[in-house]
């Protein structure tokens, strides 16, 4: 018998109210066994739970799915703490702190504006950014001080739709054979097994004015293995851990990400979670190879 994953965290101790729990996971920062979990979704013994707050990330295993809040030692039994040590110094100094109203939009809060205005062209939501970051802009009192020049966003290669890359290829380099798309728009598309994202997923996220050493420094926090990669001369990185492998490619302010997720129903192991890693590989490829 289960219980909501936003109830057990909650119950566990890993969030300080209920409703803090449930705006975690609407937020994307629990994943059960993988795959990024809905407040409502159910959690058995043996599942694995990571949730991310404040920069910090909490791997747990369900062995008591209680739904009433107990005290600390009473929830330390009811999972088993997987959590990885903290961060070094040099991986919290590595990532990118926005101050108030200054800066784009960080990935999440991308996605989250994407919903919002139900999928609008990815020129709007490029728009919106910039005006975020005009906002938050600061004269610089030294006038004998060049500013910096950064890439601008958009200087990148262009990116067909869902990275130019088909559904039957992706079911073929997945083996992903039941999938079909759930979300598809300019700079996004998903394909998955079911509604509830339990199953298989794969999915393309095209980042515009975005820089992939924050979503570097996110992975490397919350995944086993980050590590450098270099396809057809282009640099990223590669995340995995087990049961899903991630690839995100940098074009100067621009990047893409392929994410391969052999979700919770399946028994992952490090020869299967090798495979999706091959995938994303191939299909990164593929998007490099097909830009204009």
């Amino acid at each position: 018998m289960g219980t909501r994953v936003d109830s057990w965290i909650w119950a566990i101790r890993l969030t300080k109210t209920r409703s803090a729990g449930g705006a975690a996971c609407r937020a994307g920062h629990v994943r059960v066994n993988g795959v990024t979990a809905k407040p409502a979704q159910s959690v058995s013994v043996g599942d694995t739970v990571e949730v991310r707050l404040n920069g910090i990330v909490r791997i747990v295993e369900v062995t008591k799915p209680i739904t009433k809040r107990v005290s600390a030692p009473l929830a330390a039994e009811a999972y088993i703490d997987k959590s990885p040590p903290p961060p070094s110094r040099e991986v919290i100094a590595s990532q990118p702190r926005r101050d108030r109203g200054a800066g784009r939009p960080t990935k999440r809060e991308r996605r989250d504006l994407e919903k919002f205005l139900g999928g609008l062209p990815t020129l709007l939501l490029i728009v919106v950014a910039l005006l975020i970051a005009g906002c938050g802009s600061n004269t610089d009192d030294n006038p004998t001080t060049p500013p910096t020049a950064l890439a601008p966003a958009g200087s990148g290669p262009f990116f067909g739709e869902c990275g130019g890359v088909t559904i039957d290829e992706v079911k073929r380099e997945t083996g992903f054979s039941g999938v079909s798309a759930t979300v598809d728009n300019p700079s996004v598309c998903e394909w998955a097994s079911d509604d509830l994202r339990l199953g298989a997923v794969a999915s393309f996220n095209w980042y515009r004015g975005s820089p992939i050493s924050r979503e570097r420094a996110t992975e490397q926090l919350s995944r086993e293995s980050t590590k450098n990669i270099d396809i057809n001369g282009h640099q990223g990185f590669i995340a995995y851990d087990t049961g899903i492998c991630e690839i995100g490619i940098g074009f100067g302010a621009d990047f893409f990400e392929w994410s391969i997720s052999a979700g919770s129903l399946t028994t992952s192991t490090a020869e299967s979670t090798q495979s999706l890693c091959t995938a994303a590989k191939n299909l990164a490829r593929m998007s490099i190879e097909r830009a204009s």
